[in-house]
């Protein structure tokens, strides 16, 4: 018996390296590729969306942290000149 393989031609921007750094360059913007690439499983979709979701917000309070920062420091600076 021969079995044919159907192979499914993804397009370049469904590709996991293509979404890989789109990722990197884009954050969370990147996850309707995730979601609708056929090469990732559904359990490895749920995992990179809510990494990505973590990840975020872990920026989100450091920006927020480095800002009141930086104010502090500029006001001590302003005090001493």
């Amino acid at each position: 018996m021969i079995e044919k393989t159907v192979e499914i031609k993804v397009k370049w921007y469904l590709k996991p390296l293509t979404i890989f750094f789109i990722i990197i360059a884009a954050g969370p913007f990147a996850l309707p590729l995730v979601w609708k690439s056929p090469s990732f499983k559904r359990w490895q979709k749920i995992a990179i969306t809510a990494l990505l979701v973590v990840l975020t917000i872990w920026l989100i309070k450091s920006s927020i942290d480095l800002y009141h920062l930086l104010l502090k420091e500029l006001k001590s600076l302003s005090e001493i000149l």
